[in-house]
C-alpha cells in the first residue's frame, strides 16, 4: 500500500502542511474495498495510513518533481485535511516525466494526475521505484524497517528450488515468450487471442498448455512452459483452480506475473496486493486490454 497525494498548487510540497476537501481524502481513484475499510479517517484509520509510504505530486501542468516520504500526523475537520509530512532525505525526486511512465505500474488512473486528491494504492511503492530505476536498493535500505519490501543487500535473494512432482526440462529460458494460463474452455478463445496480439505488439510470441502436448501428464507441459517463460499472464476470471496452482508455480519460479480478470471479486484475496487489469469480454474492453497489456509487457520485456 501507498499514500498518493496529488498537490495543484505550485510549490505546495515545500515543507508547509498541506490542506485539502475532506471529499477528496481517500475518496477517488482509489479501489472501492479501500474506500469501505479507510472512509471514516479515524484515529485507528489514520494510525494505519500512516505506516504506509507516501508519493508526495503535483498535477501534471506544474511539470514538478514528486517525492517519496511520510505522514507525519493528519488532523481533520468537518470540510478539511490537513496534512504535515516528511520526504526521506535519502530517496531522491522523481521527474514528472519518469512518474508519467510508470502510471500503469503504480495504479495512477489516465486523468489521475490532472486532479488534487489523496488517494491510496494497493501498490508496493519503493519495489516499483527500485525496478524502474529511479532509487537504488542501498538508498531504500536506509529507511524504516516496517516500509522496507527489498532486499536491501542489493541483490535478489536466491533459494533452491527442487520441485519432487516434475521434471525439469533441459530447456533454457526463451527472452521473448509469454505463457498464458487461463481456464480451457472456448468462451476464452476472444481473450487469448487479445493476448496473442498484445505480445506481438511487444515484440514476444505467446503459448499456453494446449498450443503445445510434449508430454503424458498436461501439468509437466504446464510446468515446462512456465521454466521456459520470459513473462507469465494468468486470467483469474471463474476462479479456476488450475489457473491458481499454475500461478503459484510461476511465482515460486520467480517469473513476472501479469494478472488479469472480468471480476476483482475472483482474485484470491491473497493475490489483490498484485496490480490486476481488469477487461470486460465484449470487443471494445478486449481492445483496452490488449492495449494496457501491451504497455505492461513492453516494460516487462525492456
Amino acid at each position: 500500500m501507498y499514500n498518493l497525494i496529488v498537490a495543484g498548487q505550485a510549490g505546495a510540497w515545500g515543507g508547509k502542511p498541506y490542506e485539502l476537501e475532506k471529499g477528496r481524502a481517500v475518496r477517488e481513484h482509489t479501489e472501492a474495498e479501500i474506500i469501505e475499510k479507510y472512509k471514516n479517517l479515524d484515529a485507528a484509520v489514520l494510525s494505519e495510513l500512516q505506516s504506509f509510504p507516501a508519493l508526495f505530486a503535483y498535477e501534471q501542468g506544474h511539470n514538478a518533481d514528486a517525492r517519496v516520504g511520510f505522514l507525519k500526523r493528519v488532523g481533520v475537520r468537518s470540510n478539511s485535511v490537513r496534512i504535515e509530512y516528511e520526504f526521506y532525505p535519502d530517496l531522491p525526486p522523481i521527474p514528472a516525466a519518469e512518474l508519467a511512465k510508470l502510471t500503469w505500474e503504480l495504479d495512477i488512473d489516465k486523468w489521475e494526475l490532472n486532479r488534487t486528491h489523496w488517494a491510496v494504492k494497493n501498490v508496493d511503492l519503493l519495489p516499483t521505484l527500485v525496478e524502474a530505476g529511479l532509487m537504488t536498493r542501498e538508498q531504500v535500505a536506509q529507511l524504516p524497517e516496517h516500509l522496507i519490501r527489498v532486499d536491501s543487500a542489493g541483490a535478489p535473494s536466491q533459494m533452491l528450488v527442487a520441485p519432487t512432482v516434475f521434471s525439469i526440462p533441459d530447456q533454457p529460458r526463451e527472452a521473448d515468450l509469454v505463457s498464458v494460463m487461463m481456464p480451457f474452455d472456448a468462451s476464452f478463445t476472444p481473450v487469448y487471442d487479445a493476448i496473442r496480439r498484445a505480445c506481438e505488439e511487444a515484440g514476444l510470441r505467446c503459448w499456453r498448455a494446449d498450443d503445445i502436448w510434449q508430454e503424458s501428464a498436461v501439468i509437466q507441459d504446464v510446468f515446462n512452459l512456465l521454466l521456459r517463460s520470459r513473462i507469465v499472464v494468468v486470467d483469474f476470471t471463474g476462479r479456476n483452480p488450475n489457473v491458481m496452482y499454475e500461478t503459484g508455480i510461476a511465482h515460486t519460479l520467480g517469473r513476472p506475473v501479469v494478472p488479469i480478470s472480468q471480476s476483482y471479486d475472483d482474485v484470491p484475496f491473497d493475490l489483490r496486493h498484485h496490480r490486476v487489469l481488469r477487461y470486460y469480454p465484449n470487443g471494445e474492453g478486449l481492445a483496452s486490454m490488449q492495449d494496457k497489456l501491451a504497455e505492461r509487457l513492453k516494460t516487462l520485456s525492456g
